[in-house]
């Protein structure tokens, strides 16, 4: 979540302003916006890494628990983890992180390789 003032949206508001520039012509402002942009994407970059292997972390929790319990580990398809996730996963930030609004996260999706949820 992106607070108004936070310092991605100060940057993203810049960019902007560079870009208007840069397209009236200012060359100082094309560079500082060309930079700033591989900035943010490097930022956003680092964000889905982090989200992704927040999902392989807590998928493998999971599924070490069903081990160590002694049950099988069966998840034939996406429905199955995500039941899994979901009787597993206990805080709603660790549930969003998973589920999402219920058919799987964006970073469980880039995960599992498919394509991202519908919204």
């Amino acid at each position: 979540m992106v607070m108004p003032n936070s310092q991605n949206t100060r940057l993203r508001r810049k960019l902007e302003v560079l870009q208007r520039l840069s397209r009236a012509g200012d060359q100082a402002a094309a560079g500082q916006a060309a930079l700033l942009d591989r900035y943010l994407a490097s930022i956003a970059e680092g964000e889905s890494k982090r989200a992704d292997d927040r999902v392989k972390v807590l998928t493998g929790a999971a599924v070490l628990e069903l081990l160590r319990t002694g049950q099988s580990v069966n998840l034939p398809d996406q429905q199955a983890l995500l039941d899994l996730m979901g009787q597993f996963l206990i805080r709603p930030s660790d549930r969003e992180a998973v589920l999402g609004a219920g058919s799987g996260s964006e970073a469980l999706h880039r995960c599992l390789g498919l394509a991202a949820p519908s919204e």
